[in-house]
């Protein structure tokens, strides 16, 4: 199953992509649509849940918006991921954060819904494993204190 998700946004552009290109693919397709319009016409979808987790644990693939909590959200479940950047957000950080977590193999970064498709496939076989890093701000603190006295 490949699953889409939007988390609380509106992109309907993502939402409508998948649902014209669902038809080709060789897989069921489920998509979070959250606030959008677009309602999908070719596959499952739904607005919102309690919990994802049992979407992730189902797919083989996850596309989603490039925020940053959904990116590091679907990582961890150690899915392949196939993050879209919504060009309609007014915060570009989006951006950023796609193009290190592309340049690092844990992700492919779609930059055209059209190319979509090939995306997916890139996903399935061209990432590595998302290995959380170990949190250093405990350290970065102590140092900070230490040169306060």
């Amino acid at each position: 199953m490949i699953f889409v998700t939007v988390g609380t946004t509106d992109f309907n552009a993502l939402v409508k992509a998948i649902d014209e290109h669902s038809q080709s693919l060789s897989e069921e397709v489920v998509v979070q649509i959250g606030r959008g319009s677009y309602e999908p016409q070719h596959c499952e979808y739904f607005r919102f849940a309690p919990s994802l987790t049992p979407y992730y644990e189902r797919a083989s693939v996850v596309i989603s918006h490039g925020g940053v909590g959904i990116t590091t959200e679907v990582l961890q479940h150690r899915r392949p991921l196939v993050a879209v950047e919504d060009v309609g957000q007014p915060e570009r950080h989006q951006r950023e954060i796609l193009e290190v977590l592309a340049q690092e193999g844990y992700l492919i970064w779609c930059k055209d819904l059209h190319k979509l498709p090939e995306a997916i496939e890139q996903a399935k076989t061209q990432l590595k494993p998302y290995v959380t890093p170990e949190c250093q701000i405990h350290t970065i603190v102590a140092e900070f204190l230490d040169r306060l006295e």
